[in-house]
């Protein structure tokens, strides 16, 4: 009667389990990788809603939402992308160092960035007038996984968000 393990058994196992794991690994890490771009599309998508609906409101006031007097000039928030630290920020207005932001800094996952159509500068700033038109010169935001996979944001020849789209 055999007793144990023996070691010819524990070697076709490791291999099995080898060749399994060959195929999973690189698999998980595309699904990871889509996921991540996945989400921070949708994310920086609703970010820029959020700007816009608060561009377009005319109940947006110096103290906030609702403080607004209608018919003035209120200066619209700003969405500021800093591409070198790889992470965004909404701002009450246009003066980013003095203005009080009114969302935390979000910080891009699993190496996602966000490129600007010709744009090459490290920082990008992007609000919308009381129409909803963006101030972009570019009909393209491009957001660019780890692996090289790409999810835009497109704008109209207006500036008007159009949406998201995978080309």
């Amino acid at each position: 009667m055999q007793k144990g393990i023996a070691t010819l058994e524990i070697i076709l196992a490791i291999m099995i389990i080898g060749v399994l794991m060959k195929f999973a690994v690189p698999k998980a890490a595309q699904i990871i990788d889509t996921v991540a771009l996945d989400y921070e599309t949708k994310r920086f998508y609703s970010e820029l809603r959020f700007i816009q609906a608060m561009g377009k409101s005319s109940s947006v006031g110096a103290k906030g939402m609702g403080n607004g007097i209608p018919g003035t000039d209120v200066a619209p928030p700003i969405l500021f992308i800093n591409r070198t630290e790889n992470y965004y920020q909404v701002f009450k207005d246009a003066n980013i160092y003095i203005s009080k932001p009114i969302r935390e800094r979000h910080y891009l996952s699993n190496d996602v960035t966000i490129k600007l159509e010709y744009a090459s500068d490290p920082t990008i700033t992007i609000n919308f007038n009381s129409e909803g038109k963006a101030n972009i010169n570019s009909d393209t935001l491009t957001l660019t996984s780890r692996l090289g996979k790409k999810k835009y944001i497109r704008f109209d020849s207006v500036g008007r968000i159009r949406g998201s789209l995978t080309k």
